[in-house]
């Protein structure tokens, strides 16, 4: 598919994911209401990943460039920042410990069912 019709239908989610937030009150940022339907879209195969790979890929491949903004605006504040260190380490210490273990349990989790599924598999085909 053509470049600037991948580009219209991530804006158009985008935007549906906007519309969302400000217009109909959905207490989700639009940004991450884009996300969620561009998943259920793509889970549901109403969207296939080939319909927007081109753009997508040049998206992931410039990602630092989307940094750059929130960058500039950490270092104009930086004053107000340095002042508040400490309560910032252990936040990302914290976070970051709730992560790794939140990320270990969904792989367990997922292990898990895959296993049984697999169990299953097997004892029909005995």
């Amino acid at each position: 598919m053509r470049v600037p019709v991948q580009l219209a239908i991530i804006f158009s989610i985008c935007l549906v994911g906007e519309f969302l937030y400000r217009v109909v009150g959905v207490p989700i940022p639009g940004n991450i209401l884009g996300m969620i339907l561009l998943l259920i879209l793509l889970c549901s195969k109403i969207i296939k990943p080939e319909q927007i790979s081109c753009v997508s890929n040049f998206f992931l491949n410039h990602l630092a460039l989307f940094f750059l903004p929130p960058s500039i605006a950490i270092i104009t504040v930086g004053d107000d920042i340095l002042g508040q260190w400490p309560t910032l380490l252990i936040l990302c210490i914290v976070l970051t410990l709730i992560t790794l273990v939140a990320t270990g349990l969904t792989t367990q989790f997922f292990i898990s069912c895959q296993e049984k599924r697999e169990d299953k598999k097997n004892e029909c085909h005995h």
